[in-house]
């Protein structure tokens, strides 16, 4: 009984003293600065607690979040996952993501709304997308118009971190991002944005017909 007992106050003590540190899962909470995350995880430029490795890589064209990289026995918050669905009807989740998949060629022919403030991504496919892509309420937004005449209307970010990539030929018919913390566009589809993309900071923030978000076009 005695042994026992002195092996379970070793154990707390082990606990108590701070000796206990879980993983934390990549890309799952967002900060404003590095006192905003847990272990030794940084505040990104994206915005998303990480790893230094992967900070301000989680939301970006092409990315995903490091679900791969936590181990199995780390549960998906439960709680995200609920936001996530109950403001994406339109799609689904992914990690707390509301992804809407407009890969297949011709889909979403009609407007295309995130309309949950929480991070939302479109994926428009070969003459996907044909209208608006309206992201205004969404945390974050990252569009892909990848496909052959995707985006065939005005892509509208909110005040959140945007991430447009318009390389489809002949994607994108304009860009506007004006009202965000940052916003990166890409036009590198022939033909693609048809019209100058309207950026955060007007023409401080113009990169060709897209935006940039580097240097003092950050304000996230």
């Amino acid at each position: 009984m005695r042994a026992s007992l002195a092996f379970g106050l070793a154990l707390a003590a082990i606990f108590v003293g701070g000796c206990y540190n879980p993983m934390l899962r990549n890309c799952t909470v967002q900060c404003a600065d590095a006192a905003d995350c847990g272990g030794d995880q940084v505040c990104g430029s994206d915005g998303w607690c990480a790893a230094a490795g992967m900070a301000g890589k989680c939301h970006t064209s092409g990315a995903t979040i490091d679900a791969a990289a936590a181990p199995a026995d780390v549960p998906i918050d439960t709680n995200e996952n609920m936001a996530c669905q109950a403001a994406c009807p339109n799609g689904t989740c992914d990690h707390g993501v509301c992804v809407i998949d407009c890969s297949t060629p011709f889909s979403c022919q009609g407007d295309i709304a995130c309309t949950g403030s929480v991070p939302c991504r479109v994926v428009c496919g070969n003459r996907a997308c044909q209208r608006r892509v309206d992201c205004r309420m969404a945390a974050t937004c990252e569009v892909q118009c990848t496909g052959t005449g995707s985006c065939g209307d005005e892509v509208h970010c909110g005040p959140g971190r945007c991430s447009v990539t318009c390389s489809g030929g002949g994607a994108c018919k304009r860009v506007r991002c004006g009202e965000s913390c940052a916003c990166d566009a890409t036009c590198s589809g022939i033909g693609a944005c048809a019209q100058n993309s309207e950026c955060p900071q007007a023409s401080a923030c113009q990169a060709g017909e897209g935006c940039t978000s580097s240097g003092s076009c950050n304000r996230c």
